[in-house]
């Protein structure tokens, strides 16, 4: 590698090509975005990222190793009070009300104030009661252990236990962490493969962390051998193919470099669920949830001079409400099998 092509503000032992997809392994790309940089924690360098012609995600194709990641998250948005963004994800007015009543009733949470008539009313305001539904991460009824991979401040984790989850995290920033522990939780620092045994779980989450990840099949590997039979996996992470990916292109909020090193498709993620061994695959449709990515991704557009017109978060949140391939975000579970 030649310092031509190191990203500035590293040096070349802190970086590693790329010679195929992190997620279907093909050596068949093109490419697709140039001179990224970090709109959103200012990090230095300019990125490249490559399109796998056979799976359609996006990766990194020059990108920090694993020893040299952690210099992307100094100043990582996970250090903030897990408490306050848990007081702010709730409210009293009566949509407020009702959203409590349903998820009292569909998860078990004990939230208050709550009416209960939300249990009626919220399932036909059909893309709110998505939202809901990926609030507490499509859980099911019966509470159980429960990992939360990439925790951050715990603040998932302070809704799981509400909800009567027998919780524990795991999250590789430390400022994170004791911001996590600060609520109470039981978070350990670290990542999956630097962990000890923590036990088995019957259910594994982890939102926006496997694009993060320099190997995700093995990320999902070792999430599989924590997972008891009939466990489940859910996984966020943003969707490749997206409208807002089409219509921003490298200023899209989704492509966060260098801290996502794989972006990938509906398709891809849910391959390499299958190639883990799991089985019942399910893709959730999101419906609303759009606003805050798009507009991220319309300001960083305006900032570099980019003439696109913006996209309506009104139009895709009601796409992601009837196709889950049309959400700014793939949002998928699956099933330990029980043999």
């Amino acid at each position: 590698m030649t310092d031509a092509l190191l990203p500035s503000g590293w040096l070349p032992q802190e970086l590693e090509r790329v010679e195929h997809c992190p997620a279907c392994a093909s050596q068949r790309s093109e490419p697709a975005h140039s001179d990224l940089r970090d709109d959103m924690e200012g990090v230095p360098g300019e990125w490249s990222m490559r399109r796998c012609l056979d799976c359609r995600s996006l990766y990194l194709d020059v990108r920090p190793t694993v020893d040299a990641i952690g210099k992307a998250y100094q100043s990582y948005h996970t250090h903030a009070d897990g408490r306050a963004d848990a007081v702010a994800d709730n409210g009293s007015t009566l949509l407020w009300r009702w959203s409590n009543g349903y998820m009292n009733a569909r998860f078990g949470a004990g939230r208050s104030p709550a009416s209960n008539m939300g249990l009626w009313v919220m399932p036909l305001l059909v893309p709110l009661r998505q939202q809901l539904d990926y609030f507490y991460r499509h859980l099911p009824s019966h509470a159980g252990r429960l990992l939360d991979v990439g925790c951050g401040n715990g603040v998932f984790l302070q809704r799981a236990a509400q909800a009567g989850w027998d919780v524990k995290g795991i999250e590789p920033d430390a400022r994170a962490v004791d911001a996590a522990r600060r609520t109470g939780l039981d978070v350990i620092e670290g990542t999956l493969d630097s962990v000890g045994d923590l036990g088995m779980f019957d259910v594994i989450t982890a939102s926006h962390v496997i694009e993060h990840v320099h190997d995700p099949s093995a990320f999902l590997r070792q999430i599989f051998e924590r997972l008891r039979p009939g466990g489940r996996v859910w996984l966020a992470t943003p969707n490749v193919d997206s409208l807002g990916h089409r219509r921003f292109a490298g200023a899209w909020r989704g492509l966060e470099p260098p801290r996502h090193i794989t972006v990938l498709s509906l398709p891809a993620l849910s391959g390499l669920l299958a190639d883990a061994g799991f089985d019942q695959i399910t893709a959730h449709r999101r419906g609303r949830g759009s606003r805050y990515i798009l507009q991220v991704s319309a300001e960083t557009a305006r900032r570099h001079g980019m003439p696109i017109t913006p996209l309506p978060h009104q139009l895709v949140d009601v796409l992601a409400t009837f196709s889950p391939s049309m959400s700014e975000e793939c949002v998928v579970s699956a099933i330990k099998g029980a043999s």
